[in-house]
């Protein structure tokens, strides 16, 4: 199911990568004729997804590879480090356009805002079809980032109608420079998340909505776990989390910690979906039942 999922993944992206390179060209190609920075601008857009479109592709096939001997994790963080520089690039698109939005405006010029209007509904039939191909994909970081990508190309497509409309309601050009900002602000808001949740895998912070203590309190209700420290959570991708902690329990068998740690990596996995799980026991002769956590120290794993 998993390589099934890839391969259709892997097939969107293809299809994706020809249709935003045709249309591309077909955005510079009418913006320049139709002089609308608008239209250039969400070419800028969508020539920043073919790099997008090509580093997700890479990523999957990569994700796909086994361990190796020197990369015992695999490659699972390759769409992570995709995503983030997808991310960086759409930030470097955002602020040239600010830039050129600015130029526009200080030097405006005529719009043809029939052209602007045809090209319009054609991107965003096409970035929509692309956003909805990808839809499936979400959970995964590195195809979020392309779907958040196309899904805002797809909203700029929609602002750029509707300001084609205005233009020629209205006459005022002004418009299309401050479709360009809001179409720069829109991709602003796009990367923002993808920065914050790449960053955090890949500096090997906690994964998102979940903390030492509320995992620590999961496995002191297994049975048999007396005290829970040391515990270092990290994510190994988007979607596969890895922790390692030492647990105190009573002076047993080796076997009966056996039970124990399986006990352990079902809830935990059950609960915050945690697969790879690594946990060093300590046997106490202090007789009692006593739970608790003991958070020292608390970080990321080194």
């Amino acid at each position: 199911m998993h390589i099934h999922s890839h391969s259709r993944s892997a097939a969107a992206l293809n299809l994706a990568l020809i249709v935003t390179l045709v249309l591309v060209v077909v955005e510079f190609v009418t913006g320049l004729a139709g002089h609308s920075l608008a239209l250039i601008s969400d070419g800028w857009h969508n020539l920043a997804d073919i790099p997008s479109l090509g580093l997700a592709w890479l990523a999957i096939h990569l994700e796909g590879k086994s361990p190796d001997s020197q990369r015992t994790y695999g490659y699972q963080r390759a769409g992570v480090l995709a995503a983030f520089v997808n991310a960086l690039l759409l930030v470097a698109v955002a602020l040239y356009l600010c830039y050129e939005g600015y130029q526009r405006i200080l030097s405006p010029e005529p719009i043809s805002s029939r052209l602007m209007m045809i090209v319009g509904v054609v991107a965003l039939v096409i970035n929509g079809s692309i956003s909805l191909a990808l839809s499936g994909g979400r959970s995964d970081l590195n195809l979020r980032a392309v779907f958040i990508h196309n899904l805002g190309d797809a909203l700029s497509n929609i602002a750029i109608i509707a300001g084609a409309w205005l233009i020629a309601r209205t006459g005022e050009h002004l418009i299309d420079p401050l479709l360009a900002f809001l179409i720069a602000g829109m991709i602003l808001w796009s990367a923002a998340g993808v920065v914050t949740d790449s960053a955090r895998i890949l500096l090997e912070g906690a994964p998102k909505g979940m903390t030492p203590s509320a995992v620590a309190g999961v496995m002191l209700g297994v049975p048999g776990v007396r005290e829970v420290h040391d515990i270092h959570i990290w994510s190994l991708g988007s979607k596969s989390h890895a922790l390692s902690c030492h647990v105190r329990v009573l002076d047993m068998p080796t076997s009966e910690c056996e039970v124990i740690c399986e006990r352990i990596r079902q809830a935990l996995a059950e609960r915050f979906s945690i697969s790879h799980v690594t946990i060093q026991f300590e046997h106490t002769h202090v007789p009692g039942d006593f739970h608790r956590y003991m958070p020292a120290p608390i970080s990321a794993k080194k």
